[in-house]
């Protein structure tokens, strides 16, 4: 990610007043807007961000489970105070919370966005806003960046999220071997092994290119 993205990013989350319109072609069903300093003190914001992460503690390579106040210093140190990431809260229509997806850095790359924190953790809202709200975020990321493509990384048995991956033309490029280990709590983790051939569950690379997302408009199958 170049400076000039980071320099975006940041502003962002000193401002809150900005958002992206989530839209079903014609009509706006939704918003995503972004987390910013503001938000620290905001507990309901907090509670749900724990809640989300709890319930769908399977997509993540590290299982352990959030606290409120655990929640509260991750939001602040590793999305406000890292440069190269941002976090959406997805609204809906009435303006209620329903999930979040972000920006980050991961594999530190100058020209490719990843996309990460897919969450939708409230079922209200309406069909397929999530799908909506990612194509017009990815939208977002190649109108105000230089870069031509984004990718994500996803555990290859979450099939409902890659369903909605292909839906919007991801490509899986690589698959990472995984290793699972145990904390003395008991607490799953899961190692990315970058020199190992992927064997049984692995962490699947998808890419995606401008062209092909703005070639998809009109065409996406909504079903989440």
């Amino acid at each position: 990610m170049n400076e000039e993205s980071k320099g975006i990013i940041k502003d962002l989350k000193s401002n809150q007043n900005y958002f992206i319109n989530i839209n079903n072609y014609s009509n706006t069903i939704g918003k995503l807007k972004p987390i910013t300093y503001y938000d620290i003190g905001n507990d309901d914001l907090i509670n749900n961000l724990m809640k989300w992460r709890n319930e769908n503690i399977s997509a993540y390579l590290n299982q352990e489970y959030a606290t409120f106040e655990g929640t509260r210093k991750w939001l602040t140190k590793f999305v406000l105070d890292n440069p190269s990431k941002l976090l959406f809260i997805v609204y809906s229509q009435n303006f209620e919370p329903i999930g979040h997806m972000g920006i980050a850095d991961g594999l530190k790359t100058n020209s490719f966005f990843e996309l990460d924190n897919i969450v939708r953790g409230e079922k209200n809202g309406e069909k397929g806003i999530m799908t909506l709200a990612l194509y017009d975020l990815i939208t977002w990321i190649f109108l105000f960046s230089e870069c031509d493509r984004v990718y994500l990384r996803v555990f290859s048995d979450n099939k409902r999220a890659i369903n909605m991956y292909s839906r919007l033309k991801f490509n899986e490029k690589r698959k990472f071997a995984l290793e699972k280990s145990f904390s003395k709590n008991n607490v799953i983790q899961y190692n990315i092994l970058n020199d190992k051939h992927a064997e049984g569950k692995y962490f699947s690379y998808m890419e995606l290119d401008k062209n092909d997302h703005f070639l998809n408009y009109k065409n996406i199958k909504i079903r989440d």
